[in-house]
Parts: C-alpha cells; structure tokens; sequence
C-alpha cells in the first residue's frame, strides 16, 4: 500500500495529473513513489525512493514526457525495503500495475512461477501479482477472464490499477478489501484509492466494488462482474469540497484540523440532538435488547474506545470490553445474541478491524461501525452505521477524526443512559448545558498560550510518561501515542497506580510526566502517584479540572481544563495532549503531518 492515481484522457497530461494526484495522496504516509505513463503506445516507468518530490526529480532527469495514460503510487513498504527497487509501478511481462494491499499467498505464487521460467527483480509480492496476470494472460489472450482468474487466486486484499501493453489507451482495475474509486471527468477518467487525488478535476465518482473488474479509459469506465456480466453503475458526487484537503493559512494540517475540532462538535450535536438530550431517542437505534458491548478499533479509535468503556461501565453499568482489533479476531470472542460489537474506524478501510467486524456477523452478532467515510467498507458491511462527520482528515495523527470518535460514544453512551433511565432530569439539564458551551470551551482550550513553554520542556528528552486514572488514564493512551506517533519521543501511558510497579525505576532528573486529573474522586490518589515521580526528579505537567483543589506545588506547570459531565469530559480534555504533541515535534523540526514509517488508512493486517 499506500495510495493509487491513475488517468485516461484526451491530452497528453498524464505526469503532471498523476504527481498531483500523489501530492493529493502524501497525508497517507509513503516511502517510496513512481508512475508509468503511456508514450507512443510504449509504457515507460519512472520511480524514486523519498517523496514525490523526489520522483519530480527524477522525471525531469529523463526528460520524461507525459501521454494520455498513466499510473501511479506512494508505496508504504510491507514487502522488502524501501527502495527504487520496490517502488511502483511493477512490470511482469506486459502487465504493468501498481497494488495497494498485502498477497498473502505471494511466497507460493512466487515458486510456482520461478519453476515456468519467471524471474524477479523487487521483494514484493506486488511483481508476483503482475506475473500471475501475465502468465494467465500468455495463456487465453482475454483480458476479462485473466483477470476473473487472478482474482481468485490471489489471496489477501489488493487494488490494482493495470496497464497492458498491448491496450495502451485503457486502464484495468480490481479490488478486494482495499478501497478503489473511479473518477468520471470530462473526456477523462481516473482511478484513485482516494477521492482526494482527483477532485480538483471532478467530484463525480463509481464506487468499485469486490468481484468486479472495470476498464477505463478517456470515455468513461465499462464495468463487469468476474464472469463478463456488464454492471451498471450509479456516478455519485462526493461532497468533500478542494478547501477541505487544504491547509489554508495553518503551517501543518494536524493544526488545522485541532482548530476544526469545535466545529465537529457542533455537527454531531446538529445532526444527533438538534434541540436536546432527549433526541438521541430517535436520531439512534434502539438498543434495548443489549447486554453487553464489545468495542473493537485500532490505534487512536481503540483509545476512543477505552474512554467509551469507562462511561459505559461506570456510568451506565452495562459490560463492555474494548480490544484492539488486531487481538480480538484471534481470541475467541464469546458471542450471545444480546452482544453488539462497535467497530470503530476513521477510515472504515481497516483491514484488521473490517476482519473483527465479519467475524461478529458470522456468528449473527449485531455490528455497529463508526467511522468518518459513509462509502466505506465498515459502512456498507455493518449492520448499523454511524458517521463521525469529522470532515476529510489529511494529517496522518488523527486529531479531529479522534474528537468525533469520543464525542459520538460520549452521545452513544448518553443515549444507554436515558433508556435505562440513569439520567434524572437534573442531570440532563445539566449535560444540556454544557454541551451549549462546549464549542466555545474548546475553542479557549485551543487558543491557549502556554502549549509552547511546555513542549519545549519536553523536546529535549527521548521518554515521557502519562499517568492518569479512570477516565484520564484512557485519556493519557491517546496523549502518549500522539506525541510518539510526531515527535519520536518514546512516550507510555499507565494507570497512575502502577508506576511503582517497575516502571518509576526509569524515571531520573527532568524526566517529563504529564499527569491527568480531572476525577475529584481520583485526585487524592493521583496526587499520591504524582508525589512519588516527582521525588525522584520528575518534570511534572499536570493537566488538572478547575474544580479540584490542586496544589500549584505539585506540578511545575499546569493546565486547567473546565469540569464537566464524565460523559463530556474526554471531548475537551483532549485538547491540550494534542498540542502538547505537536508543539514538541515542531521544536524537534519532525516532519508534522507525515511521520515517518505511518500511513493514514491501514488497509492490511
């Protein structure tokens, strides 16, 4: 993986659509990037290791023309290192293709084929794919049916857009378990992993789906199932807008995108309570048969989901358990029929969550997915669907996407609350209230000027601990993947308790530890915990709620969050665990939106 562009058109333009289109798809995370464009019916393959500036380079050192075909990829490396080697495009033959995905079968593939003469020249299972197809195709000579055939062999997920040399005005395409759209402009077509990467030119857009095979070129798309039957499809039009996949006058998307978060809010509360509490009665199904929860994500969404397990558990008294999904697939989950299974995605593209997500409909359990794209695989596969309505997210560190995770099960647990009759009238009012203010205590939340003097308490150092417990233990997950996600900073999270149990051993003069403390329940025992790193040299940052009686001494810098309702809580304490992260990679020059070796949407296992 990580992202797909390709053209079919009228003028000879390939190159220059095709690089914006990979600047369009850089937020993904990527190694390595090449194109293969069609010139005078020959293809010709350009690659580089680095960014796609890099590839620019190398393009313009050999005087590389541009046609009115082309493909192109960012590679984040699974298969072999990253290098020009590996990069893509692959070519096998007469089959030149770039892939998104994971072959799981590739080894055996890859022995079959040396034995019939093929040779390699990368350590992908990219070529191995390209191979597959060209030996199916020196074989019956119809590109449909070798196609249809490759398909069923090859084993994992894949995106494919292919070039046949003997085609050289058409583009192929499949996909399984990997995202892939169709573009459809004017007297140009394109194809892309995501939307982002065509829509200066066109929002109008097909959803490819699995078993089927599209071929593409200036005048549109013809789309088959495997066996030859012509589909026809819908053109959607998306409503992500170019402004929304710019960074306008803000130095790096992550910031732009923390600065949106109030106006996520402020959508979700539109379009789930438009005039109250009560309204989450209607605007979400009725779950009165379900007595247990299972939460399933992946990185940030996980730690959404370990805040939702406190509110759930503590507030609402109904058994929940949270697992990344990656664990969850494999551990024999015990499924009943008064389970639901919320899977949460920003992408809705994860491979290992989409994986969990099956498992639970296999064994007829009602799965729930929330996530940030409505035309996602999670969307169209679960049982109940929910959007995050975060807006296109470009950073790589998800901020926003996060913030509407824990708003939504903020609102999701609100919504358990009131049918089991938790809630009195009191306290709904009260939660009414403060959700009215929210917006704006996040906005004074992030305009705050303090983020600077502590990030640059924390820079110099290569380890920072957060403690926290309860809620703002789950709290402090996110805040520590979020500054070792940009910074590189190796940070951990743990219950405040538990430091004593081996981990205080690491803990030697300046050594930054962000302690949460938002719970007056909690507070005596954390300052305890906050005490004890602090006597052996801790530089303490306390991030505590202006409701506690915290001692100014205990800390050697504070920020003080407004107290609200724990069902609202996480939503703004957040806030200042993100900025914290991105002012400390800003003072360590780290490159802020796409950290090294990540990538945005996951698409493998």
């Amino acid at each position: 993986m990580c992202g797909i562009i390709a053209y079919a058109g009228q003028q000879a333009r390939s190159n220059t659509i095709l690089l914006e289109g990979l600047r369009a798809l850089e937020y993904r995370g990527y190694d390595s990037a090449g194109l293969a464009s069609v010139i005078n019916g020959r293809i010709q393959v350009i690659k580089a290791k680095g960014k796609v500036s890099d590839l620019q380079d190398a393009l313009a050192a050999a005087h590389a023309q541009s046609g009115t075909v082309g493909i192109a990829h960012t590679r984040w490396a699974t298969h072999g290192e990253p290098n020009e080697c590996n990069a893509h495009p692959h070519t096998n033959g007469i089959v030149t293709l770039v892939h998104n995905g994971i072959i799981e079968n590739c080894q055996e593939l890859k022995a079959e084929l040396i034995q019939k003469g093929y040779s390699f020249h990368s350590d992908t299972d990219s070529e191995v794919a390209a191979a597959v197809i060209n030996e199916a195709y020196q074989r019956c000579k119809d590109k449909q049916k070798t196609l249809a055939y490759a398909y069923t062999q090859l084993k994992g997920s894949f995106a494919f857009a292919i070039l046949f040399a003997d085609d050289p005005t058409s583009i192929y395409a499949m996909r399984k378990n990997s995202p892939l759209i169709i573009g459809i402009g004017t007297n140009e077509t394109f194809i892309a992993s995501d939307i982002s990467a065509f829509l200066s030119y066109t929002n109008r857009y097909i959803e490819l789906k699995h078993d089927e095979i599209a071929k593409v070129d200036e005048r549109g798309a013809i789309i088959k199932t495997l066996d030859g039957d012509f589909i026809q499809k819908t053109i959607k039009k998306s409503d992500v807008q170019a402004h929304d996949i710019t960074k306008g006058d803000f130095p790096h998307y992550m910031l732009k995108e923390i600065h949106e978060e109030s106006h996520v809010i402020t959508r979700l509360l539109e379009r789930y309570m438009p005039h109250g509490v009560n309204d989450l009665m209607q605007t979400m199904d009725d779950f009165a048969n379900i007595e247990e929860i299972h939460i399933v994500a992946c990185g940030s969404a996980m730690y959404a989901g370990m805040i939702a397990k406190v509110l759930l558990e503590q507030k609402v008294r109904i058994r929940t358990i949270c697992e990344v999904a990656s664990e969850y697939r494999y551990a024999n989950p015990l499924f009943h029929p008064h389970l639901l299974v919320v899977l949460i995605s920003q992408s809705g593209e994860t491979a290992d969550t989409i994986a969990a997500m099956r498992l639970a409909k296999e064994h007829g359990v009602k799965t729930l997915a929330l996530v940030n794209n409505r035309e996602s695989t999670m969307a169209r596969e679960a049982d109940l669907f929910y959007e995050i309505l975060a807006g296109k997210e470009i950073s790589v560190a998800t901020t926003k996407a996060y913030c509407g995770q824990v708003a939504w099960m903020a609102l999701f647990a609100i919504k358990f609350a009131l049918m089991r009759h938790q809630l009195n009238e009191t306290e709904i009012t009260v939660i009414q209230q403060e959700l009215s203010q929210l917006s704006s205590q996040m906005e004074q939340l992030i305009h705050a000027p303090h983020y600077k003097a502590i990030a640059a308490a924390i820079a110099p150092y290569s380890d920072c601990y957060f403690i926290g417990r309860g809620l703002d233990y789950a709290l402090s997950l996110e805040g520590a993947l979020k500054l070792k996600e940009i910074s590189y900073i190796h940070a951990e999270a743990y219950g405040a308790g538990e430091m004593k149990h081996g981990t205080i051993s690491l803990i030697t003069q300046g050594t930054p530890v962000i302690a949460i403390a938002t719970d007056a329940a909690l507070l005596d025992k954390t300052i305890s915990n906050i005490k004890e790193v602090k006597a052996r040299g801790a530089h303490v940052i306390l991030i505590a709620a202006d409701h506690l009686p915290v001692d100014k001494a205990v800390a050697d810098e504070a920020i003080i969050v407004p107290h609200l309702n724990p069902f609202l809580q996480g939503i703004t304490t957040i806030i200042p665990l993100q900025l914290i992260a991105y002012e400390t990679a800003v003072q360590r020059g780290c490159e802020i939106d796409q950290p090294r070796n990540l990538a945005k949407s996951v698409t493998v296992e």
